[in-house]
């Protein structure tokens, strides 16, 4: 999107909370602050004990990561429009705890744009950011970002440096 566009771009680091008997099933995410966003309905199947290991290990994945990839830091992100990319969301809260943050880092505005979405992801996202755009909504019963694509494959760190210096490239890196 940033070359199509040609609006510089950054990443924002944030992570999923899995479930400690299955991560990929997500119970809420935390984001670059270490601030965490839960899906309720799902905390009760929880301990404190449980929340805090997942957090913990988790904020500390996520400081590792930034270290790979924005070792300059985040942008300066006062009085800037933004618009948060993914490649689909589920629960939606790794998208949430992205835009929370930008908007705690003083965003004017917020958008949150992805290609895939449960048909349910509207109402729920449009709460935590200005905008929200999803290209096209399922109604599926299991909904799976995956499912959408041929290939899906966990990208590779290489690979996504590999991105990233692409962008600086090209100018539109920030910061």
């Amino acid at each position: 999107m940033a070359e199509r566009f040609n609006i510089p771009m950054s990443v924002v680091l944030v992570r999923k909370l899995g479930l400690p008997w299955n991560e990929e099933a997500g119970f809420g995410a935390i984001d670059p602050d270490g601030t965490p966003y839960y899906d309720k309905s799902v905390l009760s199947y929880l301990s404190e004990e449980d929340i805090k290991q997942v957090v913990e290990k988790e904020l500390k994945e996520l400081r590792e990561r930034e270290r790979k990839f924005v070792p300059r830091g985040y942008p300066d992100l006062r009085g800037r429009q933004v618009i948060i990319v993914d490649d689909g969301v589920a629960t939606g809260y790794t998208a949430i705890a992205a835009a929370n943050w930008a908007k705690k880092k003083g965003a004017s505005e917020v958008i949150i744009a992805v290609p895939v979405c449960p048909s349910d992801a509207k109402e729920r996202l449009e709460r935590y950011a200005d905008k929200f755009v999803c290209y096209y909504s399922s109604d599926a019963p299991s909904f799976a970002v995956g499912m959408f694509y041929r290939d899906f494959h966990q990208l590779s760190d290489e690979e996504a440096k590999e991105y990233l210096r692409r962008a600086e490239e090209k100018g539109l890196l920030e910061p």
